[in-house]
């Protein structure tokens, strides 16, 4: 008491400021300097709040910032897809370039899976392979033998210029005692609007007759 008496005495001409009304304890302290009244508890610099307002204001979470963080990543939650890809080259997508089929007939039953390695204006290749169950033999290039077999083949179209067209289609068949492969060049040349020049040479193996036969062709078509 005698240190708070002690400043008051000689800060003065410092400390001598009136209090804000909010601020005083009692009426009577309104006349005493400002340090003084701290000093004795008289006065609170805590600004008075009687409203219920202040009594709910305590309990409040404090505001959220305002630039809040990404919140943390459920990890039950489904994962969103990844953005489509564009592929480029010379593979086109696989939603349409690549097949998965299974067939049957009368000769052959198999599965096979195919896909356009080369998709463009002048340029096509398409490879296709698969497996199956051979019923009867030599149908549709095959083996000369029923039961098991592998088969597989390749197709290619090249345009040159605006009036040929190259094609080539190789197509091996291979089973438990032979083989079977038939390789066939096609050249076909538009003359006019409705008159077209086609060649084609042909070579076909038979593993099991141990023969190879060529065969080649010259036609002239009309288109109606």
């Amino acid at each position: 008491m005698l240190a708070a008496w002690w400043i008051a005495v000689l800060g003065q001409p410092v400390f001598l400021l009136p209090l804000p009304l909010p601020q005083v304890a009692d009426a009577a302290a309104a006349d005493v300097p400002a340090i003084i009244a701290l000093a004795g508890g008289r006065a609170s610099l805590q600004r008075p709040c009687r409203s219920l307002g202040c009594l709910r204001a305590a309990w409040d979470l404090p505001a959220p910032p305002l630039f809040a963080s990404q919140p943390s990543r459920d990890p039950f939650a489904i994962p969103r897809p990844l953005p489509a890809t564009t592929s480029y080259g010379l593979y086109a997508p696989a939603s349409s370039s690549d097949r998965l089929a299974t067939y049957g007939s009368n000769w052959r039953l198999g599965a096979r899976y195919g896909i356009e390695a080369i998709r463009q204006p002048d340029t096509q290749l398409r490879i296709e392979v698969g497996s199956g169950y051979r019923l009867q033999p030599y149908v549709d290039d095959g083996t000369a033998s029923t039961g098991p077999v592998a088969r597989g083949s390749i197709e290619w179209m090249q345009r040159l210029g605006q009036r040929a067209l190259l094609s080539q289609q190789l197509r091996v068949e291979t089973g438990r005692h032979d083989t079977f492969v038939r390789n066939a060049l096609a050249l076909d040349i538009l003359l006019q609007r409705s008159w077209t020049l086609g060649s084609t040479l042909e070579l076909r193996h038979d593993g099991a007759e141990g023969d190879t036969a060529t065969r080649g062709s010259l036609q002239l078509r009309y288109a109606f």
